[in-house]
């Protein structure tokens, strides 16, 4: 089993995870790499702004996480698809599903499909909430992924999100030595450098590039980027795969 097979997505609100998570599986598509994005937050389920054309219906974590007893046939049952891309698959709660959908899941039911999720595929991307304080989905993903990649916004607002949110996870069970921090949308920030400071130090700069925002408005992120301004983004991302997963 491999050791780097599990990486949590996590930062502050804003700060790219469901669209770094998808830059990310969709290289790792292109090394001919199975990949399972799991999409964590039900405040604002990724899916529809994700697959907005793709019947979800009978596809949903939510019902995954209240059955009885999880299986990895129940997981690949939930499982969303592509025609078009054999080696992405993704799970995620429903268009118009919240928390009080289904039933409260526990920490063992969590524990399961993340165990189950490892023998289903090369890699597991976890996208995770921004509100670890409700969504024990999230915070159990902090404590059992391999790697887990820090987003923030190069704003004071992220600075603000890690300085509230960061002593949650001061519990050594999470290792937050594991966590490679990234400040994202850094193009001609004046506080790049300051922001840098105040979070302690910054493993990877992943720059902004307009292709990325038109892609997200028009739910194409799982096509490529080719505008020439985007290189820098695609570089980093690599950075990231070579660094997470040694591809």
């Amino acid at each position: 089993m491999k050791n780097n097979q599990i990486l949590a997505i996590w930062g502050s609100p804003s700060s790219g995870k469901t669209v770094t998570s998808i830059k990310i599986a969709k290289a790792l598509s292109v090394k001919k790499k199975n990949v399972i994005i799991v999409h964590t937050d039900i405040y604002a389920p990724a899916i529809m702004t994700v697959l907005p054309a793709i019947d979800t219906e009978e596809k949903s974590l939510g019902k995954l996480l209240a059955e009885p007893e999880l299986t990895q046939e129940k997981i690949l049952k939930n499982l969303i698809t592509l025609k078009h891309n054999e080696y992405i698959s993704f799970l995620g709660y429903g268009n118009g599903e919240n928390k009080y959908t289904y039933a409260e899941y526990t920490k063992e039911k969590v524990i399961d499909l993340i165990i189950l999720l490892r023998h289903l595929s090369d890699y597991i991307i976890l996208d995770c909430s921004s509100i670890i304080t409700e969504d024990l989905l999230t915070v159990i993903t902090l404590e059992m992924a391999d790697r887990v990649l820090r987003l923030s916004t190069c704003d004071l607002k992220g600075v603000s999100y890690m300085r509230s949110y960061l002593p949650l996870l001061a519990d050594s069970k999470f290792n937050l030595d594991k966590h490679i921090r990234v400040l994202v949308n850094t193009n001609d920030s004046p506080l790049k450098s300051e922001i840098t400071e105040s979070l302690s130090g910054i493993n990877l700069y992943i720059p902004y590039t307009k292709e990325l925002t038109d892609q997200f408005i028009n739910c194409e992120l799982l096509d490529e980027l080719g505008a020439k301004a985007s290189i820098p983004y695609q570089e980093a991302i690599h950075k990231i795969l070579k660094g997470v997963f040694d591809e």
